[in-house]
């Protein structure tokens, strides 16, 4: 003799487990995706960054008076190896002006930087401050290294890490010309 079940269908238990399960799966999706796309963005500013720095290095090469400070390549043994006159020293937000430039390699080199600081801001996200404000003056800058006889190109942005205040983190490239 059979016995038949009474049972049929699905227990509305059963029902709102197998919804927990696939919401839990759905949410795992929608965070990956989210973190997908964080790590895009910062990639991108990474690849922004570098490719601008090394940008700004290809615009010395084609103009070394102006790396060294002098007007003409004929100057260049003058100065001994001597960059601290550099055209292209750069710190701060203001973009760079040939205002003041009494040859080509100094308009040269003021257009070189004002082009590279325009293309990081287009691109790059804004580094900030401890307060979570904007710091423009972080952005990009160009410093001498004397010991190495070098100059150091920087280029900085707002990354994806946030520190224990929750404010996010700027991260940096650094590129050595050696003229």
């Amino acid at each position: 003799m059979q016995v038949l079940s009474r049972q049929r269908g699905v227990s509305l238990i059963e029902v709102l487990v197998a919804m927990l399960i696939f919401s839990i799966g759905v949410l795992g999706i929608a965070l990956m995706q989210i973190k997908g796309a964080q790590y895009t963005k910062q990639a991108g500013a990474r690849t922004v960054a570098v490719l601008q720095a090394r940008s700004l290095s290809d615009a010395m090469r084609a103009n070394p008076a102006g790396v060294y400070g002098v007007k003409s390549k004929d100057l260049i043994p003058s100065k001994n190896g001597d960059l601290s006159e550099s055209y292209y020293l750069h710190s701060g937000p203001a973009v760079p002006t040939s205002v003041g430039c009494d040859n080509d390699a100094c308009r040269q080199a003021h257009s070189d930087l004002a082009q590279w600081i325009t293309q990081l801001k287009a691109a790059a996200p804004t580094p900030v401050k401890a307060d979570g404000s904007m710091d423009s003056s972080a952005l990009a800058g160009v410093a001498v290294d004397s010991d190495k006889g070098s100059l150091i190109i920087t280029s900085s942005w707002n990354g994806m890490s946030a520190s224990a205040s929750g404010v996010a983190q700027n991260d940096s490239y650094h590129f050595t010309y050696h003229p």
